[in-house]
Protein backbone atom coordinates (compact mmCIF):
# COMPACT_ATOMS: atom_id res chain seq x y z
CA UNK A 1 0.00 0.00 0.00
CA UNK A 2 1.78 3.56 -1.22
CA UNK A 3 1.54 6.51 1.01
CA UNK A 4 -1.18 8.22 -0.81
CA UNK A 5 -3.30 5.03 -0.37
CA UNK A 6 -2.52 4.56 2.97
CA UNK A 7 -3.73 8.65 3.71
CA UNK A 8 -6.63 7.70 1.93
CA UNK A 9 -7.35 4.62 4.21
CA UNK A 10 -6.76 6.93 7.40
CA UNK A 11 -8.83 9.40 6.23
CA UNK A 12 -12.21 7.32 5.38
CA UNK A 13 -11.20 5.27 8.83
CA UNK A 14 -11.73 8.48 10.98
CA UNK A 15 -15.23 9.34 9.17
CA UNK A 16 -16.16 6.02 9.61
CA UNK A 17 -15.26 5.92 13.34
CA UNK A 18 -16.54 10.01 13.78
CA UNK A 19 -19.82 8.98 12.36
CA UNK A 20 -20.35 5.85 13.99
CA UNK A 21 -19.65 7.27 17.04
CA UNK A 22 -21.94 9.82 16.89
CA UNK A 23 -24.77 7.47 16.30
CA UNK A 24 -23.59 5.34 19.48
CA UNK A 25 -23.63 8.46 21.54
CA UNK A 26 -27.56 9.39 20.18
CA UNK A 27 -28.50 5.55 21.42
CA UNK A 28 -26.96 5.96 24.62
CA UNK A 29 -28.63 9.20 25.51
CA UNK A 30 -31.56 8.25 24.49
CA UNK A 31 -31.35 4.77 25.75
CA UNK A 32 -33.16 4.01 29.10
CA UNK A 33 -31.16 1.69 31.37
CA UNK A 34 -33.35 -1.65 32.11
CA UNK A 35 -32.52 -4.31 34.47
CA UNK A 36 -29.82 -6.29 33.00
CA UNK A 37 -27.66 -3.02 32.58
CA UNK A 38 -29.09 -1.53 36.25
CA UNK A 39 -28.28 -5.04 38.32
CA UNK A 40 -24.54 -4.62 37.61
CA UNK A 41 -24.57 -1.30 38.54
CA UNK A 42 -26.22 -2.19 42.03
CA UNK A 43 -24.13 -4.75 42.60
CA UNK A 44 -21.15 -2.20 42.16
CA UNK A 45 -22.40 0.75 43.72
CA UNK A 46 -24.15 -1.06 46.84
CA UNK A 47 -22.43 -4.82 47.16
CA UNK A 48 -18.60 -4.89 49.16
CA UNK A 49 -15.34 -5.64 47.23
CA UNK A 50 -15.04 -9.14 48.67
CA UNK A 51 -19.14 -10.46 47.28
CA UNK A 52 -18.30 -8.85 44.50
CA UNK A 53 -15.02 -10.38 43.56
CA UNK A 54 -15.81 -13.65 45.42
CA UNK A 55 -19.43 -14.51 46.29
CA UNK A 56 -21.96 -12.61 43.87
CA UNK A 57 -19.91 -14.10 40.86
CA UNK A 58 -21.24 -17.84 41.23
CA UNK A 59 -24.85 -16.49 40.71
CA UNK A 60 -24.06 -13.79 38.03
CA UNK A 61 -22.62 -16.31 35.75
CA UNK A 62 -19.66 -14.27 34.73
CA UNK A 63 -16.39 -12.76 36.05
CA UNK A 64 -16.33 -9.67 38.11
CA UNK A 65 -14.27 -7.63 36.11
CA UNK A 66 -17.37 -5.60 34.74
CA UNK A 67 -18.57 -5.15 37.90
CA UNK A 68 -14.94 -3.85 39.40
CA UNK A 69 -14.92 -1.31 36.49
CA UNK A 70 -18.45 0.29 37.53
CA UNK A 71 -17.12 -0.28 41.12
CA UNK A 72 -14.41 2.47 39.80
CA UNK A 73 -16.72 4.58 38.22
CA UNK A 74 -18.85 5.06 41.03
CA UNK A 75 -16.39 5.27 43.65
CA UNK A 76 -14.91 8.36 41.61
CA UNK A 77 -18.51 10.01 41.95
CA UNK A 78 -19.62 9.31 38.41
CA UNK A 79 -23.24 9.61 38.51
CA UNK A 80 -25.82 6.98 37.49
CA UNK A 81 -26.50 6.47 34.45
CA UNK A 82 -23.45 8.67 33.09
CA UNK A 83 -21.10 6.13 34.91
CA UNK A 84 -22.43 3.10 33.44
CA UNK A 85 -22.82 4.38 29.89
CA UNK A 86 -19.59 5.71 29.92
CA UNK A 87 -17.59 2.61 30.62
CA UNK A 88 -19.74 0.96 27.83
CA UNK A 89 -18.79 3.84 25.41
CA UNK A 90 -14.92 3.67 26.10
CA UNK A 91 -14.97 -0.18 25.23
CA UNK A 92 -16.84 0.67 22.21
CA UNK A 93 -14.30 3.28 21.04
CA UNK A 94 -11.87 1.02 21.96
CA UNK A 95 -13.79 -1.94 19.53
CA UNK A 96 -14.07 0.62 16.82
CA UNK A 97 -10.73 2.18 16.48
CA UNK A 98 -8.59 -1.05 16.69
CA UNK A 99 -11.14 -2.32 13.44
CA UNK A 100 -10.62 0.75 11.82
CA UNK A 101 -6.87 1.37 12.38
CA UNK A 102 -5.34 -1.64 13.60
CA UNK A 103 -7.24 -4.10 11.50
CA UNK A 104 -5.51 -6.40 8.58
CA UNK A 105 -8.90 -6.33 6.79
CA UNK A 106 -9.50 -4.32 3.65
CA UNK A 107 -11.22 -1.01 3.36
CA UNK A 108 -14.37 -2.27 2.48
CA UNK A 109 -14.91 -4.66 5.16
CA UNK A 110 -13.85 -2.03 7.78
CA UNK A 111 -16.62 0.10 6.33
CA UNK A 112 -19.04 -2.76 5.91
CA UNK A 113 -18.36 -4.36 9.89
CA UNK A 114 -19.63 -1.58 11.89
CA UNK A 115 -22.90 -1.90 10.42
CA UNK A 116 -23.61 -5.32 12.17
CA UNK A 117 -26.61 -5.10 14.44
CA UNK A 118 -24.79 -6.55 17.31
CA UNK A 119 -21.55 -4.47 17.37
CA UNK A 120 -23.24 -1.14 16.52
CA UNK A 121 -26.60 -1.58 18.79
CA UNK A 122 -26.65 -4.56 20.91
CA UNK A 123 -23.37 -4.59 22.15
CA UNK A 124 -23.19 -0.66 21.71
CA UNK A 125 -26.06 1.07 23.08
CA UNK A 126 -27.00 -1.97 26.34
CA UNK A 127 -24.15 -1.56 28.55
CA UNK A 128 -23.22 -5.40 29.50
CA UNK A 129 -19.67 -6.48 29.26
CA UNK A 130 -19.92 -8.11 25.72
CA UNK A 131 -18.26 -5.64 24.01
CA UNK A 132 -15.43 -5.31 26.23
CA UNK A 133 -15.13 -9.36 25.40
CA UNK A 134 -15.36 -7.95 22.08
CA UNK A 135 -12.17 -5.71 22.03
CA UNK A 136 -10.23 -8.35 24.32
CA UNK A 137 -11.16 -10.93 21.07
CA UNK A 138 -9.69 -8.50 18.91
CA UNK A 139 -6.71 -7.48 21.37
CA UNK A 140 -5.73 -10.97 21.18
CA UNK A 141 -6.10 -11.51 17.44
CA UNK A 142 -3.39 -8.66 16.84
CA UNK A 143 -0.80 -10.33 19.20
CA UNK A 144 -1.96 -13.47 17.70
CA UNK A 145 0.84 -13.28 14.81
CA UNK A 146 3.75 -12.93 16.88
CA UNK A 147 2.46 -14.91 20.42
CA UNK A 148 5.91 -17.48 19.95
CA UNK A 149 8.47 -14.19 19.97
CA UNK A 150 6.28 -12.02 22.10
CA UNK A 151 3.49 -14.58 24.30
CA UNK A 152 3.76 -12.78 27.53
CA UNK A 153 1.22 -9.72 25.66
CA UNK A 154 -0.37 -12.41 23.63
CA UNK A 155 -1.68 -14.12 26.93
CA UNK A 156 -2.61 -11.27 28.80
CA UNK A 157 -4.79 -10.37 25.51
CA UNK A 158 -6.11 -13.90 26.51
CA UNK A 159 -6.52 -13.79 30.39
CA UNK A 160 -8.46 -10.56 29.82
CA UNK A 161 -11.10 -12.47 27.31
CA UNK A 162 -11.69 -14.76 30.41
CA UNK A 163 -11.76 -11.87 32.64
CA UNK A 164 -14.57 -10.78 30.51
CA UNK A 165 -17.21 -13.52 30.31
CA UNK A 166 -17.52 -17.13 30.53
CA UNK A 167 -17.79 -17.23 26.48
CA UNK A 168 -14.41 -15.72 27.06
CA UNK A 169 -12.92 -18.70 28.76
CA UNK A 170 -14.69 -20.73 26.39
CA UNK A 171 -13.12 -19.36 23.36
CA UNK A 172 -9.78 -18.47 24.84
CA UNK A 173 -9.07 -22.32 25.94
CA UNK A 174 -10.26 -23.21 22.00
CA UNK A 175 -7.54 -20.75 20.70
CA UNK A 176 -4.52 -21.89 22.84
CA UNK A 177 -5.83 -26.29 21.98
CA UNK A 178 -6.30 -25.01 18.34
CA UNK A 179 -3.06 -23.88 18.04
CA UNK A 180 -1.58 -26.59 19.74
CA UNK A 181 -3.59 -28.82 17.34
CA UNK A 182 -2.76 -26.77 14.32
CA UNK A 183 0.61 -26.95 14.71
CA UNK A 184 1.00 -30.49 15.01
CA UNK A 185 -1.36 -31.25 12.18
CA UNK A 186 1.36 -29.03 10.23
CA UNK A 187 4.04 -30.69 10.98
CA UNK A 188 2.39 -33.65 10.95
CA UNK A 189 3.60 -35.02 14.31
CA UNK A 190 1.78 -34.32 17.85
CA UNK A 191 5.46 -34.99 19.59
CA UNK A 192 7.25 -32.39 17.78
CA UNK A 193 4.32 -29.84 18.25
CA UNK A 194 4.56 -30.24 21.60
CA UNK A 195 7.90 -30.23 21.65
CA UNK A 196 8.38 -26.84 20.67
CA UNK A 197 5.82 -25.50 22.94
CA UNK A 198 8.42 -26.99 25.98
CA UNK A 199 11.51 -25.53 24.05
CA UNK A 200 10.33 -22.43 24.28
CA UNK A 201 10.15 -21.76 27.96
CA UNK A 202 8.37 -18.25 28.18
CA UNK A 203 5.31 -19.16 26.08
CA UNK A 204 5.32 -22.57 28.39
CA UNK A 205 5.15 -20.04 31.49
CA UNK A 206 3.03 -18.27 30.02
CA UNK A 207 0.40 -21.16 28.91
CA UNK A 208 0.97 -22.62 32.55
CA UNK A 209 -0.18 -19.47 34.12
CA UNK A 210 -2.82 -18.53 31.46
CA UNK A 211 -4.14 -22.56 32.41
CA UNK A 212 -3.92 -21.79 36.46
CA UNK A 213 -5.73 -18.12 35.79
CA UNK A 214 -8.31 -19.78 33.93
CA UNK A 215 -8.94 -22.43 36.36
CA UNK A 216 -9.36 -19.88 38.96
CA UNK A 217 -11.67 -17.45 37.23
CA UNK A 218 -14.12 -20.75 36.76
CA UNK A 219 -14.10 -21.32 40.15
CA UNK A 220 -14.95 -17.75 40.85
CA UNK A 221 -17.76 -18.57 38.58
CA UNK A 222 -18.96 -21.95 39.09
CA UNK A 223 -22.72 -21.34 39.57
CA UNK A 224 -23.92 -22.99 43.46
CA UNK A 225 -26.68 -25.24 43.22
CA UNK A 226 -29.27 -22.60 44.29
CA UNK A 227 -28.32 -20.15 41.15
CA UNK A 228 -31.12 -18.74 39.31
CA UNK A 229 -29.53 -19.78 36.20
CA UNK A 230 -29.04 -23.15 36.99
CA UNK A 231 -32.94 -23.40 37.24
CA UNK A 232 -33.50 -22.23 34.23
CA UNK A 233 -30.98 -24.59 32.21
CA UNK A 234 -33.07 -27.45 34.13
CA UNK A 235 -35.84 -25.79 31.50
CA UNK A 236 -35.44 -26.64 28.34
CA UNK A 237 -37.41 -28.06 25.31
CA UNK A 238 -34.45 -29.36 23.19
CA UNK A 239 -31.66 -31.60 24.73
CA UNK A 240 -27.89 -31.31 24.35
CA UNK A 241 -27.35 -32.49 20.89
CA UNK A 242 -30.19 -30.52 19.33
CA UNK A 243 -28.54 -27.38 20.84
CA UNK A 244 -25.44 -28.35 20.08
CA UNK A 245 -26.40 -28.85 16.38
CA UNK A 246 -28.23 -25.12 16.32
CA UNK A 247 -25.07 -23.49 17.52
CA UNK A 248 -23.54 -24.82 14.07
CA UNK A 249 -26.69 -24.50 12.14
CA UNK A 250 -28.85 -21.87 13.60
CA UNK A 251 -27.08 -19.26 14.90
CA UNK A 252 -24.23 -18.20 12.43
CA UNK A 253 -27.33 -17.12 10.15
CA UNK A 254 -29.30 -15.03 13.31
CA UNK A 255 -25.95 -13.63 14.24
CA UNK A 256 -25.48 -11.97 11.25
CA UNK A 257 -28.60 -12.04 8.43
CA UNK A 258 -31.61 -14.19 9.96
CA UNK A 259 -34.33 -13.22 12.36
CA UNK A 260 -36.30 -15.82 13.67
CA UNK A 261 -35.51 -15.68 17.46
CA UNK A 262 -38.01 -14.61 20.26
CA UNK A 263 -35.44 -12.09 21.87
CA UNK A 264 -36.59 -13.02 25.30
CA UNK A 265 -36.71 -17.48 25.10
CA UNK A 266 -33.69 -19.08 24.94
CA UNK A 267 -32.42 -21.67 22.59
CA UNK A 268 -33.19 -23.99 24.77
CA UNK A 269 -36.68 -23.59 25.13
CA UNK A 270 -37.84 -21.71 21.96
CA UNK A 271 -39.28 -24.53 19.47
CA UNK A 272 -39.11 -22.53 15.81
CA UNK A 273 -41.01 -23.69 12.63
CA UNK A 274 -39.30 -26.11 10.63
CA UNK A 275 -39.13 -23.47 7.81
CA UNK A 276 -37.18 -20.93 9.75
CA UNK A 277 -34.72 -23.48 10.95
CA UNK A 278 -33.81 -25.06 7.45
CA UNK A 279 -33.40 -21.47 5.77
CA UNK A 280 -31.07 -20.35 8.87
CA UNK A 281 -29.59 -24.09 8.22
CA UNK A 282 -29.18 -23.36 4.51
CA UNK A 283 -27.70 -19.37 5.02
CA UNK A 284 -25.19 -21.29 7.93
CA UNK A 285 -24.33 -23.80 5.56
CA UNK A 286 -22.75 -21.25 3.23
CA UNK A 287 -21.22 -18.72 5.92
CA UNK A 288 -19.16 -22.06 7.14
CA UNK A 289 -18.59 -23.02 3.52
CA UNK A 290 -16.85 -19.62 2.97
CA UNK A 291 -14.77 -20.05 6.00
CA UNK A 292 -13.45 -23.00 5.35
CA UNK A 293 -12.45 -21.63 1.79
CA UNK A 294 -10.65 -19.08 3.52
CA UNK A 295 -9.20 -21.53 6.28
CA UNK A 296 -7.96 -24.20 3.72
CA UNK A 297 -6.23 -22.05 1.65
CA UNK A 298 -4.25 -21.04 4.55
CA UNK A 299 -3.66 -24.30 6.31
CA UNK A 300 -5.88 -23.36 9.59
CA UNK A 301 -8.52 -25.56 9.87
CA UNK A 302 -8.34 -26.83 13.29
CA UNK A 303 -7.71 -22.93 14.47
CA UNK A 304 -10.89 -22.30 12.44
CA UNK A 305 -13.14 -25.29 14.19
CA UNK A 306 -11.46 -25.84 17.97
CA UNK A 307 -12.43 -22.09 19.07
CA UNK A 308 -16.11 -22.70 18.24
CA UNK A 309 -16.44 -26.18 19.58
CA UNK A 310 -15.73 -24.95 22.98
CA UNK A 311 -17.83 -21.78 22.05
CA UNK A 312 -21.03 -24.28 21.22
CA UNK A 313 -20.07 -26.65 24.04
CA UNK A 314 -20.86 -23.92 26.33
CA UNK A 315 -24.03 -22.37 24.34
CA UNK A 316 -25.93 -26.33 24.78
CA UNK A 317 -25.83 -24.93 28.34
CA UNK A 318 -27.25 -21.23 28.67
CA UNK A 319 -27.45 -19.16 25.11
CA UNK A 320 -30.19 -16.69 24.66
CA UNK A 321 -30.27 -14.78 20.94
CA UNK A 322 -28.32 -11.53 22.90
CA UNK A 323 -25.79 -13.72 23.16
CA UNK A 324 -25.34 -14.73 19.21
CA UNK A 325 -23.15 -11.57 18.61
CA UNK A 326 -20.28 -13.86 20.06
CA UNK A 327 -20.54 -15.86 16.67
CA UNK A 328 -19.80 -12.32 15.36
CA UNK A 329 -16.44 -11.77 17.90
CA UNK A 330 -15.37 -16.05 16.47
CA UNK A 331 -15.73 -14.81 13.03
CA UNK A 332 -13.63 -11.28 13.33
CA UNK A 333 -10.97 -13.25 15.36
CA UNK A 334 -10.93 -16.20 12.39
CA UNK A 335 -10.77 -13.40 9.64
CA UNK A 336 -7.85 -11.52 11.54
CA UNK A 337 -5.67 -13.48 12.05
CA UNK A 338 -5.91 -15.47 8.66
CA UNK A 339 -5.96 -11.80 6.85
CA UNK A 340 -2.23 -12.16 9.02
CA UNK A 341 -0.98 -14.85 6.95
CA UNK A 342 -2.48 -14.02 3.29
CA UNK A 343 -5.08 -10.78 2.67
CA UNK A 344 -8.54 -12.01 1.94
CA UNK A 345 -9.58 -11.73 -1.48
CA UNK A 346 -12.62 -11.18 -3.27
CA UNK A 347 -11.69 -13.67 -5.40
CA UNK A 348 -12.15 -16.01 -2.51
CA UNK A 349 -15.39 -15.99 -2.18
CA UNK A 350 -16.34 -15.59 -6.26
CA UNK A 351 -14.12 -18.79 -7.13
CA UNK A 352 -17.04 -21.51 -6.59
CA UNK A 353 -19.11 -19.72 -8.32
CA UNK A 354 -16.71 -19.32 -11.13
CA UNK A 355 -15.59 -22.97 -11.04
CA UNK A 356 -19.28 -23.91 -11.07
CA UNK A 357 -19.20 -21.96 -14.93
CA UNK A 358 -20.21 -18.50 -13.98
CA UNK A 359 -18.72 -16.03 -15.82
CA UNK A 360 -16.21 -13.72 -13.35
CA UNK A 361 -18.37 -11.06 -14.04
CA UNK A 362 -21.95 -12.64 -12.44
CA UNK A 363 -19.73 -14.17 -9.87
CA UNK A 364 -18.63 -10.66 -8.49
CA UNK A 365 -22.06 -9.30 -8.79
CA UNK A 366 -22.99 -12.05 -6.98
CA UNK A 367 -21.27 -11.58 -4.06
CA UNK A 368 -21.77 -7.78 -3.72
CA UNK A 369 -25.43 -8.44 -3.74
CA UNK A 370 -25.13 -11.33 -1.06
CA UNK A 371 -22.44 -8.39 1.08
CA UNK A 372 -25.31 -5.25 0.09
CA UNK A 373 -28.03 -7.79 1.71
CA UNK A 374 -26.38 -8.18 4.58
CA UNK A 375 -25.78 -3.99 5.14
CA UNK A 376 -28.97 -3.88 3.94
CA UNK A 377 -30.81 -6.22 6.53
CA UNK A 378 -28.71 -5.23 9.56
CA UNK A 379 -29.15 -1.60 8.86
CA UNK A 380 -33.00 -2.45 8.75
CA UNK A 381 -32.25 -3.42 12.24
CA UNK A 382 -30.35 -0.53 13.20
CA UNK A 383 -32.63 1.43 11.73
CA UNK A 384 -35.69 -0.12 14.35
CA UNK A 385 -33.45 0.00 17.37
CA UNK A 386 -32.47 3.61 16.78
CA UNK A 387 -35.68 4.67 16.31
CA UNK A 388 -37.12 3.30 18.92
CA UNK A 389 -34.74 4.31 21.49
CA UNK A 390 -34.97 7.94 20.14
CA UNK A 391 -38.94 7.74 19.45
CA UNK A 392 -39.94 5.27 22.61
CA UNK A 393 -38.82 4.26 26.33
CA UNK A 394 -36.93 1.19 26.16
CA UNK A 395 -37.52 0.76 29.70
CA UNK A 396 -40.31 2.15 31.94
CA UNK A 397 -37.69 2.23 35.37
CA UNK A 398 -36.93 5.90 34.55
CA UNK A 399 -40.87 7.35 34.95
CA UNK A 400 -41.44 5.54 37.42
CA UNK A 401 -38.50 6.71 39.56
CA UNK A 402 -39.14 10.23 38.29
CA UNK A 403 -43.26 9.66 39.94
CA UNK A 404 -42.03 8.06 43.31
CA UNK A 405 -39.91 11.38 43.21
CA UNK A 406 -41.91 13.69 42.37
CA UNK A 407 -44.97 12.92 44.89
CA UNK A 408 -42.19 12.91 47.67
CA UNK A 409 -43.00 8.98 47.72
CA UNK A 410 -39.35 7.68 48.49
CA UNK A 411 -40.09 7.02 52.58
CA UNK A 412 -43.76 5.51 51.66
CA UNK A 413 -44.20 1.40 52.10
CA UNK A 414 -43.67 0.61 48.62
CA UNK A 415 -44.32 -3.34 47.78
CA UNK A 416 -42.13 -4.75 44.42
CA UNK A 417 -44.07 -7.99 42.88
CA UNK A 418 -42.48 -10.88 42.81
CA UNK A 419 -42.80 -14.04 40.55
CA UNK A 420 -45.11 -16.57 42.68
CA UNK A 421 -42.07 -19.24 42.35
CA UNK A 422 -39.74 -17.72 43.20
CA UNK A 423 -39.69 -15.02 46.15
CA UNK A 424 -36.64 -13.30 45.39
CA UNK A 425 -37.39 -12.26 42.05
CA UNK A 426 -39.12 -9.03 41.50
CA UNK A 427 -40.37 -6.72 39.12
CA UNK A 428 -38.03 -6.02 36.91
CA UNK A 429 -38.61 -2.56 36.40
CA UNK A 430 -39.01 -1.94 40.14
CA UNK A 431 -35.34 -3.47 40.66
CA UNK A 432 -34.15 -0.30 37.41
CA UNK A 433 -35.51 2.24 39.18
CA UNK A 434 -33.07 1.51 42.43
CA UNK A 435 -30.73 3.24 41.26
CA UNK A 436 -31.94 6.74 40.61
CA UNK A 437 -32.17 6.18 44.33
CA UNK A 438 -29.59 6.53 47.10
CA UNK A 439 -31.02 3.49 48.91
CA UNK A 440 -33.28 1.03 48.27
CA UNK A 441 -36.83 1.99 48.71
CA UNK A 442 -38.76 -1.18 48.84
CA UNK A 443 -39.57 -2.78 51.99
CA UNK A 444 -40.12 -6.13 50.76
CA UNK A 445 -36.89 -6.78 49.11
CA UNK A 446 -34.47 -10.19 49.88
CA UNK A 447 -31.75 -8.66 52.54
CA UNK A 448 -33.10 -5.20 51.87
CA UNK A 449 -30.85 -5.66 48.93
CA UNK A 450 -31.15 -3.16 46.05
CA UNK A 451 -30.02 -5.83 43.20
CA UNK A 452 -31.37 -9.29 42.76
CA UNK A 453 -29.43 -11.83 44.37
CA UNK A 454 -30.54 -14.86 42.07
CA UNK A 455 -30.43 -16.92 44.93
CA UNK A 456 -33.69 -19.50 44.24
CA UNK A 457 -35.54 -20.08 47.89
CA UNK A 458 -36.89 -23.39 48.88
CA UNK A 459 -40.38 -24.45 49.57
CA UNK A 460 -39.80 -23.54 53.55
CA UNK A 461 -37.79 -20.21 52.33
CA UNK A 462 -41.21 -19.17 50.05
CA UNK A 463 -43.53 -20.11 52.87
CA UNK A 464 -41.43 -17.91 55.56
CA UNK A 465 -41.58 -15.10 53.15
CA UNK A 466 -45.25 -15.23 52.53
CA UNK A 467 -45.23 -15.15 56.56
CA UNK A 468 -43.34 -12.26 56.64
CA UNK A 469 -45.70 -10.19 54.10
CA UNK A 470 -48.69 -11.19 55.84
CA UNK A 471 -47.06 -10.25 59.49
CA UNK A 472 -46.27 -6.86 57.59
CA UNK A 473 -49.53 -5.94 56.63
CA UNK A 474 -50.86 -3.69 53.75
CA UNK A 475 -48.50 -1.83 51.61
CA UNK A 476 -49.64 1.63 50.28
CA UNK A 477 -48.51 1.03 46.76
CA UNK A 478 -47.23 -2.02 45.01
CA UNK A 479 -45.53 -1.98 41.66
CA UNK A 480 -46.01 -4.67 39.41
CA UNK A 481 -45.02 -5.55 35.65
CA UNK A 482 -48.61 -7.19 35.02
CA UNK A 483 -51.82 -6.24 36.81
CA UNK A 484 -52.24 -9.75 37.46
CA UNK A 485 -49.94 -10.13 39.98
CA UNK A 486 -51.33 -7.37 42.26
CA UNK A 487 -54.22 -9.68 43.26
CA UNK A 488 -52.46 -12.81 43.30
CA UNK A 489 -49.80 -10.73 45.79
CA UNK A 490 -53.06 -9.10 47.66
CA UNK A 491 -54.42 -13.00 48.09
CA UNK A 492 -51.30 -14.23 49.50
CA UNK A 493 -50.83 -11.25 51.86
CA UNK A 494 -54.07 -11.52 52.95
CA UNK A 495 -54.89 -7.52 52.50
CA UNK A 496 -58.55 -6.75 52.91
CA UNK A 497 -57.88 -3.30 51.64
CA UNK A 498 -58.78 -3.13 47.63
CA UNK A 499 -55.62 -2.38 45.35
CA UNK A 500 -58.07 -1.12 42.82
CA UNK A 501 -56.65 2.21 42.22
CA UNK A 502 -53.75 2.55 39.12
CA UNK A 503 -51.86 5.38 40.44
CA UNK A 504 -49.38 5.44 37.57
CA UNK A 505 -48.83 3.27 34.39
CA UNK A 506 -45.55 3.37 32.68
CA UNK A 507 -45.30 1.84 28.81
CA UNK A 508 -42.08 0.74 27.41
CA UNK A 509 -40.63 -1.52 25.15
CA UNK A 510 -37.36 -3.44 24.42
CA UNK A 511 -36.24 -3.75 21.14
CA UNK A 512 -34.38 -6.55 19.08
CA UNK A 513 -33.68 -6.32 15.79
CA UNK A 514 -37.42 -5.58 14.13
CA UNK A 515 -39.06 -6.92 17.40
CA UNK A 516 -40.14 -5.60 20.26
CA UNK A 517 -41.08 -6.89 23.67
CA UNK A 518 -43.29 -4.93 26.04
CA UNK A 519 -41.93 -4.16 29.58
CA UNK A 520 -44.88 -1.67 31.00
CA UNK A 521 -45.21 -1.06 34.63
CA UNK A 522 -48.41 -0.54 36.77
CA UNK A 523 -48.43 0.96 40.51
CA UNK A 524 -51.85 0.15 42.51
CA UNK A 525 -53.16 1.86 45.86
CA UNK A 526 -55.94 1.75 47.44
CA UNK A 527 -58.88 4.63 46.71
CA UNK A 528 -58.61 6.32 50.15
CA UNK A 529 -54.82 6.34 49.36
CA UNK A 530 -55.50 7.68 45.52
CA UNK A 531 -57.45 10.26 47.19
CA UNK A 532 -54.89 11.57 49.11
CA UNK A 533 -52.38 11.46 46.93
CA UNK A 534 -54.60 13.06 43.65
CA UNK A 535 -57.37 15.23 45.42
CA UNK A 536 -59.93 12.83 43.92
CA UNK A 537 -61.19 9.42 43.29
CA UNK A 538 -59.89 6.77 41.17
CA UNK A 539 -62.23 5.77 38.27
CA UNK A 540 -62.42 2.81 36.92
CA UNK A 541 -62.15 3.09 33.12
CA UNK A 542 -65.12 1.14 31.49
CA UNK A 543 -63.14 -1.50 29.67
CA UNK A 544 -61.35 -2.72 32.91
CA UNK A 545 -64.44 -2.68 34.99
CA UNK A 546 -65.34 -6.81 33.70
Amino acid sequence: MNTETRKKDFAVSCIITAAVSVIVVIGLISHETWYDEVQAYLIARDASLHDIMFYLTHYEGHPPLWHLILKGAVTVGIPFPFALKLVQFIFFEAFLVMIEFFSPFSRLFKAVIPASFFLIYQYAVISRPYIMLAFAVLVTAMFYKERKTKPVRYVIALMGMCLCHSYGIAMAGGIVVADLVGEAVRQRSAVKSVLDVLKNRKLLICYIALLAGALLVIADIMPYSDTFGSSVVRTRNHNVAVIFLLSWFYLPSEALITSFSSPVMSMQVEVNPFQDVFGAAVVSVIIWALLLRICFRRRMIPEMLIPYLFISLLLTSYSYPHHFGIFIMYLLFILWTASDIEPIRLSEFTGPLVNAGISEKLAKKTAVIVAAAFVGINLYWDGCSYYHEIKGDYDASVGLAEWIKDNGLEDRKIMTTWVLTDTHMYSASAVASEAYFDKNIYYNVYNGKSYISHIVPDKQEIGEYEDMIRAGGPPDFIICDTPRETIEICRIGGFDEKYIAEAYYGKAGRIFKDKEEMCDVWVYCTQDTYRELYGKDYVIPSYKES
